[in-house]
């Protein structure tokens, strides 16, 4: 019930987003008083594992799954996801939108909340990996909500380099799945996170090695790491206020979501050195360039993309 309760008031306040023409200020409303209800149920399922309750399933071959960390997430994205609807333009005070255009923003971020909140919450590899490709369609819509040359050309250039890095995090994937499948065959629940967690000890380290390769590269694209940020401050820029703030508060958590649960999955088979030595330099790397760019920008929006890199 929790995760109905999670999952199903952004994609409610969307649908009502585009069912309800032209757009009403009831509708921005709505949208943001249903968010504290995802709020409510990610709080409840955090309180849950802090209780000590064992992880909550849901749905068929155990799809959905709540775990300390995936709670973590969920609590994180509903809270700042609640702050962004309330501060969203078209709740009644004045907006440089016309009512088609809040319309669109409202249908869409709601929809980018809901794939935030499936990918923390999904225990099956493949659906967090389409979840985290929806999280760039959805609010690549949004980015250029003026239609201005520069946000049009921002969204554009999210949308390609974003959709290369989550290919190469389906390369990784499909790599880790297959040597899971020479070695067990195709077992039910064969990509669930716990599966591949008790057979992760006895997948061949050459493969896995290769994988994290390419789903940190892949996800770490998406997370905004250093060298594939470059999508970051365009697409910071130009997004509407809320979007940004979703964006460098949560969004990027996803991305490390991911790659923190197959690093999980590369340990058992590698032992941490590899990945904790990989993810060293990246992120040191990343330190530095978002150092030296933020001395130089004066636009706030792109200083708090690269604070976020």
């Amino acid at each position: 019930m929790n995760f109905a309760l999670l999952l199903f008031p952004p994609l409610l306040a969307a649908l009502l987003a585009y069912v309800v023409r032209p757009y009403r200020v009831a509708v921005g409303w709505t949208g943001a008083w249903l968010s504290l209800v995802s709020l409510g149920s990610a709080l409840a399922f955090a309180a849950s594992i802090l209780a000590g309750s064992e992880a909550p399933t849901f749905g068929p071959s155990e799809m959905l799954r709540a775990d300390s960390l995936s709670a973590l997430l969920m609590a994180c994205i509903a809270g700042v996801a609640t702050l962004a609807l309330f501060f969203s333009p078209g709740l009644g005070r004045e907006s440089p939108y016309d009512a088609a255009q809040l319309r669109r923003y409202h249908v869409f971020v709601n929809l980018f909340i809901f794939a935030m909140l499936l990918a923390v919450s999904a225990n099956n590899v493949g659906i967090m990996w389409i979840a985290v490709e929806a999280t760039t369609i959805f609010s690549a819509m949004v980015i250029p909500l003026a239609l201005t040359k520069a946000s049009v050309e921002a969204s554009w250039k999210y949308i390609l380099i974003s959709s290369v890095g989550i290919t190469l995090a389906f390369a990784g994937t499909v790599l880790a799945y297959f040597d899971f499948v020479a070695l067990s065959g195709r077992t039910e629940n064969a990509l669930n996170w716990p599966v591949l967690l008790s057979a992760a000890p006895h997948l061949h380290p050459e493969v896995m090695r290769l994988a994290f390769v390419f789903l940190l590269v892949g996800f770490g694209t998406k997370a905004g790491i250093a060298p594939m940020h470059t999508w970051l401050p365009d697409a910071h820029s130009e997004a509407p206020s809320p979007l940004s703030a979703m964006m460098s508060g949560v969004l990027l958590a996803v991305a490390l979501y991911a790659i923190i649960r197959w690093k999980v999955v590369v340990d058992a088979t590698l032992g941490p050195a590899f990945s904790n030595q990989l993810l060293l330099l990246m992120g040191l790397f990343s330190l530095l360039v978002a150092a030296f760019s933020l001395v130089l920008q004066r636009n706030y929006k792109r200083m708090l993309a690269y604070s976020s890199i």
